[in-house]
């Protein structure tokens, strides 16, 4: 099967789980104001967790999304947060960078790993 073919999840799986510990959600996290929040996935490091959002749809991802990805970030004990997606606008880029959420498309994710390939060939 072709990168191209494969899932967001899928995808997401095979970059991170080369480096890093993923837990394929959701996983529920309780933020400190009460509230439980839902994460497809979660990244772990040995000093840091980093909740996932992943957003397989057809259109750009809009900021409400990254938005709650901000909130629920801040809200838990979750350090940082990534957002993975199918259509990735300028505008999405600034504010993720702004508030310090990761924005990964299917095209990056898919050149990660083919370039990994690539290198694991020589």
């Amino acid at each position: 099967m072709a990168f191209s073919d494969k899932s967001l999840n899928d995808l997401a799986k095979n970059v991170f789980s080369d480096k890093y510990e993923f837990v394929k959600g959701p996983v529920q996290v309780k933020g400190n104001s009460g509230k439980s929040w839902t994460f497809d996935a979660v990244v772990k490091n040995k000093l840091n967790t980093f909740g996932v959002f992943i957003r397989d749809w057809k259109r750009e991802i809009s900021i409400t999304q990254l938005r709650q990805l901000h909130k629920a970030c801040i809200d838990t004990s979750i350090q940082g947060g990534i957002m993975v997606c199918n259509v990735i606008t300028d505008f999405s880029r600034d504010y993720s960078s702004q508030f310090g959420l990761q924005l990964l498309s299917r095209g990056h994710l898919i050149s990660t790993l083919r370039r990994r390939k690539f290198q694991n060939n020589f």
